[in-house]
């Protein structure tokens, strides 16, 4: 993926430092992104993906289908290398749809990588903790979520959710605008 992106921000002939800047992150993250030696999150790949021109689905497995029946052990995850989330995609991808549905597992933070950085986007996030503890950045208020608890949220708000704890976390998680 880090290859990609390099070679998507020299092809539109941008510097690392104006790419950061659409994105809304530092020079030096999006740096280790492309050495592979840091993993954004989604939405952070979804604002480098828009200060580059594509669309994040680039980056993705290809799914087209006007509708998506997913049986419980028929799911299919994927994740970035070195990354501590595993994604699958609930959703179906047609044209025009608005949300994107997921099933996210995020491991413990190793600390083995950089931390991802406080984001911002347009769009509205929500995440339902169905096992484990994740704990969000929200503003300036962090929160610990726990099996039960849910949060949503304008996209807007400069945010970033992590796995702190010594176990595996799932959620689902519905995101707009889609993503896949």
């Amino acid at each position: 993926m880090g290859q990609k992106i390099r070679q998507l921000r020299i092809d539109n002939r941008l510097t690392l430092e104006e790419t950061a800047e659409r994105a809304g992150c530092t020079p030096s993250f999006l740096s280790q992104v492309e050495r592979n030696q840091a993993v954004p999150s989604i939405s952070m790949l979804y604002a480098i993906a828009q200060s580059l021109g594509v669309n994040v689905s680039y980056f993705f497995p290809r799914m087209t289908s006007t509708a998506k029946i997913v049986r419980a052990d028929e799911r299919e995850r994927f994740r970035f290398e070195g990354s501590p989330i595993a994604y699958t995609i609930l959703s179906s991808s047609f044209p025009e749809r608005k949300l994107e549905a997921l099933l996210v597992q995020m491991d413990p933070v190793d600390w083995a990588l950089p931390a991802d950085e406080f984001r911002s986007h347009p769009g509205e996030e929500f995440y339902y903790v169905l096992d484990g503890s994740l704990r969000l950045w929200l503003g300036s208020a962090v929160y610990d979520l726990h099996p039960g608890d849910s949060v949503h949220y304008e996209s807007t708000i400069q945010h970033r959710l992590e796995n702190v704890s010594e176990s595996p976390a799932i959620a689902f998680c519905v995101i707009t605008p889609s993503l896949f």
